[in-house]
């Protein structure tokens, strides 16, 4: 890659018109800013078990963008034809421009960072987003010591296995046990251009005894997509789930859901923050000893990744509705999640 080396006037011309137009393309009025400087720093905080409605804001400000590049950066009129990458050390990223240095991209706590470069992601349809992340975000942490973290991980990396078996191309918003702030994940997967986004969590508290599985679902408002989405994850799932002969537990209202502020807006940060259509599916309840026995086995493992890769495949490929419909709207702020003054960056080289 080689770059024409513009004069120092046009340079901080160039910086300019880059940074904004990095901060703010591809997002769609959703760019990310934070006041933390990177650091390769591990996060100190003990471990603290949080329960599931911290899947709610960010707590960052209202994001402007204000961060400038580094003028040590050589920057050259370099336009990369891909809009994310896995950088060496496998943490995906989004990028926002290229450098006659390399690229500049935007990290997992929302700052700008310039590295040598990665393995650009070419395509990916799907996003999937592992639910919490790192030592302060754990999620719920079962009776059996499973932490939600862990699993909503593990089950993604599945998904994403699934996936690529049968064609279909998938980015996850991390790869690790890392913070990855709400809004740089919904932002992730606009950059990407991707025609769906599944957020994977498993609830707590403990709900009612039920006979069936209490699968949640949470879609965006005003989206026929997420709403077919929602209610295909829904079907898929509750019938996989329900092959196995366990004690399961179930809010009333367990299905395809809104979920509103006060305001009328969505109340849980991504549903409410990326505009490509997204459903966060809650699979079952860790609360409960023998929901959380499962969750732990290879064969929960692949009976759920199968059954939401059946859920987007049928997305994707035909126009079934779904099921899980017909509830009113719960009514609900959720805690606010860990935001830039919690979030440690990970190495990206």
């Amino acid at each position: 890659m080689t770059a024409t080396q513009p004069s120092a006037g046009r340079l901080r011309l160039i910086i300019a018109v880059l940074v904004l137009a990095g901060a703010c393309s591809a997002t769609a009025g959703v760019p990310i800013v934070s006041e933390q400087t990177p650091t390769p720093a591990q996060p100190t905080r003990p471990p603290t078990a949080t329960p599931d409605p911290a899947i709610g804001d960010d707590a960052d400000p209202t994001p402007t963008p204000t961060q400038t590049p580094d003028s040590s950066i050589d920057v050259g009129l370099v336009a990369p034809d891909f809009a994310g990458m896995v950088t060496a050390t496998g943490v995906p990223v989004a990028v926002l421009t290229g450098t006659a240095d390399g690229f500049l991209v935007r990290t997992p706590c929302g700052n700008q960072e310039l590295i040598s470069g990665g393995e650009p992601i070419e395509s990916a349809t799907v996003v999937i987003d592992p639910g919490h992340g790192g030592p302060v975000d754990t999620g719920a942490v079962g009776p059996t010591g499973l932490v939600e973290r862990d699993i909503n991980l593990t089950l993604s990396l599945a998904l994403e296995s699934e996936l690529a078996d049968r064609g279909i191309p998938a980015a996850l918003t991390r790869t690790g046990d890392y913070p990855v702030l709400l809004s740089v994940r919904a932002a992730f997967a606009d950059q990407l251009g991707a025609e769906l986004m599944v957020s994977i969590h498993h609830n707590s508290p403990i709900g009612d005894p039920s006979d069936t599985p209490g699968t949640e679902v949470f879609v965006q408002s005003g989206s026929d997509s997420s709403a077919r989405l929602g209610g295909l994850l829904y079907e898929e799932v509750t019938a996989a789930l329900a092959t196995f002969d366990l004690a399961w537990t179930a809010a009333p209202d367990a299905g395809v859901l809104r979920v509103l502020l006060p305001d009328g807006n969505d109340a849980y940060g991504m549903i409410r923050r990326p505009i490509t259509p997204t459903a966060l599916v809650e699979l079952g309840y860790l609360a409960n000893p023998a929901e959380a026995a499962l969750f732990a086995t290879d064969e929960y493992i692949d009976v759920a990744s199968s059954a939401l890769a059946d859920a987007i495949e049928a997305h994707l490929v035909t126009d079934r509705p779904g099921t899980g419909f017909g509830n009113p709207p719960r009514m609900f702020r959720p805690d606010r999640a860990p935001g830039a003054d919690l979030c440690d960056e990970p190495l990206l080289e």
